[in-house]
């Protein structure tokens, strides 16, 4: 095989890993709520202890129509394990906590908006589950 036809596998197996992670970010996650949500980013980073926390934030707009975290609680287990463990294992990422946050619309991480409404749950991926940890 000559160094170009090497650089071309190479490039298109990197390539065909890339999509396949970007299709699980990028399918939208049927919930058990039943309830229409979409992903908006995921965010890695470090504490000041060193610890490193996966953040998978989402956009459930019939929040703002009412919605109570209790009709949504089980949907972040749901989240966690179906979409941020099997991405974590794909993409070899090593957390210490995944936070699941859902909003009524998109919010800047880190930027006050008075008028979003979010809810979050943490837990730790441990042994390919999800354990709750609560705020």
């Amino acid at each position: 095989m000559s160094v170009a036809t090497l650089k071309y596998v190479a490039f298109g197996v990197a390539l065909l890993a890339t999509t396949a992670m970007a299709g699980v970010l990028d399918e939208v996650p049927a919930v058990p709520s039943g309830n229409e949500i979409y992903f908006q980013e995921i965010l890695f980073d470090a504490r000041d202890d060193g610890s490193r926390v996966a953040r998978l934030r989402y956009v459930m707009p019939l929040i703002r129509q009412g919605v109570e975290f209790a009709e949504i609680e089980e949907d972040f287990f749901h989240l966690c394990i179906g979409v941020a463990v099997p991405y974590l294992a794909t993409e070899g990422e090593t957390v210490d906590q995944v936070i699941i946050s859902m909003s009524d619309r998109e919010t800047e991480f880190g930027v006050l908006d008075a008028l979003a409404t979010q809810y979050f749950e943490a837990f730790i991926v441990k042994d390919g589950t999800c354990i709750w940890e609560g705020f």
